[in-house]
């Protein structure tokens, strides 16, 4: 089954067993190498959510290259058919297994020193670690490639927290309103359902409900006491607001500046491996000609 950036588009339900089972592992390697996260502590609804995601993003090819490399998958296979002999033993598999299993398939990262430095920013993609770090020392300036990615966990972790807190408030909310709703049954106990002292209740509620409607002014909103009078803080809140416009400004500049460095290394990157390949193409026109016309 081969694996291209052009095609096999994937799906939860007209997939085979041993598909899921490969991509499964795929999946738990992507958490735990981009996202710093292992699948087995994950709940069921996180898991699902970010599963689905990985698949969509899977099929509108917004990966990196090195995931859509036919070796990735075929490792992620082999990883998938190890695991189901180990599923049967009492003991659980380690949650670390997708890691130390991707890296027992990549012994010339721990033996080439020049390809296991640590000082590239963001987690190494498969297919990708020869070329990073390569006859660098210290510190390097991020790729796009990497101020994308950061990108993307920030974003994603934004929607997780503001969707973690939608669901808090909408779970407090409820817990607020059973709790109100069962003081006012202790206070004023309710007649019994389908009875005509219930109906009647019913309809005095809906009238007092009508009733405050109609004694609000229709169009008035209400405006602070501040502003009608012109008080409150203002040296402050202009001191708050150019704040905060300096830092946005600030960050806005980082920004920029980060990306002209990465274009700058990019640049550069290719400036140097043309430059090598020009000094091999000079190297082999000089060997053809000592051989031909002596030295």
């Amino acid at each position: 089954m081969g694996i291209a950036r052009d095609h096999q588009r994937l799906a939860t339900t007209n997939t085979t067993t041993a598909e899921r089972e490969a991509f499964k592992s795929m999946f738990a390697l992507y958490l735990d190498i981009q996202k710093g996260k292992i699948l087995d502590d994950l709940d069921e609804t996180e898991a699902r959510g970010r599963w689905k995601s990985f698949i969509g993003k899977w099929n509108r090819c917004e990966l990196s290259e090195g995931w859509y490399d036919p070796s990735t998958y075929q490792k992620a296979v082999a990883a998938a058919s190890e695991l189901e002999p180990e599923s049967r033993d009492s003991e659980p598999p380690s949650r670390d297994a997708p890691k130390q299993r991707y890296q027992r398939d990549e012994p010339s990262r721990r033996e080439d020193p020049e390809s296991s430095s640590d000082d590239s920013v963001g987690p190494a993609l498969p297919g990708q670690e020869g070329r990073q770090g390569r006859g660098q020392m210290g510190p390097s300036i991020p790729n796009m490639q990497d101020l994308d990615l950061r990108r993307e966990n920030e974003s994603e972790e934004a929607y997780t927290r503001r969707k973690e807190q939608r669901e808090d408030m909408k779970y407090a909310r409820k817990l607020d309103r059973k709790g109100q709703k069962e003081a006012l049954d202790e206070l004023v106990p309710r007649a019994e359902a389908g009875t005509r002292e219930r109906q009647l209740e019913k309809k005095r509620e809906k009238n007092e409900t009508m009733k405050s409607f109609r004694e609000k002014s229709p169009g008035a909103a209400e405006v602070p006491e501040s502003e009608l009078m012109g008080g409150g803080d203002s040296l402050g809140e202009f001191k708050a607001k150019k704040q905060e416009f300096e830092r946005k400004k600030n960050d806005r500049e980082l920004r920029r500046e980060e990306m002209l460095m990465a274009r700058a290394a990019e640049r550069d990157e290719r400036l140097q491996e043309y430059r090598e390949k020009e000094d091999k193409t000079m190297a082999m026109l000089r060997g053809l000609a000592r051989q031909n016309f002596g030295a």
